[in-house]
């Protein structure tokens, strides 16, 4: 009999931070662009946008700040002004990009953090 056993863990969490990161977002890039926190730290992201993204040519949707996999964690359509948060649990060790998937590749929006 084969048996499969799958572990599922979900970075984004409702537990109290341990540390707060904020980082603003424009067409110049994220600020700060390089992050280094502890593994196992809860870090609260605060996100601002300093400009409007690429509203212009999709519709206004602002930017977002998206940390690639195995953390997969979104926050979506921050507008030129507003500021959007996120709690997540750093579990897994390494170097992982964060980027805004709508405006890669036109500006200079990604960055690294680094969970030592």
């Amino acid at each position: 009999m084969l048996v499969s056993l799958s572990v599922f863990s979900c970075t984004k969490t409702e537990e109290k931070p341990d540390t707060i990161i904020s980082i603003e977002v424009s067409k110049d890039g994220y600020k700060p662009s390089d992050i280094t926190v502890s593994r196992g730290q809860v870090v609260l992201f605060k996100v601002t946008a300093l400009d409007e993204g690429i509203s212009a040519a999709f519709g206004n949707v602002g930017h977002c700040f998206y940390i690639l996999p195995p953390y997969d964690v979104m926050v979506k359509n921050i507008k030129k002004g507003q500021t959007k948060e996120v709690k997540v649990k750093m579990v897994y060790p390494g170097d992982f990009v964060f980027t805004c998937p709508y405006c890669s590749g036109i500006f200079p929006t990604n960055g690294v953090i680094h969970v030592r």
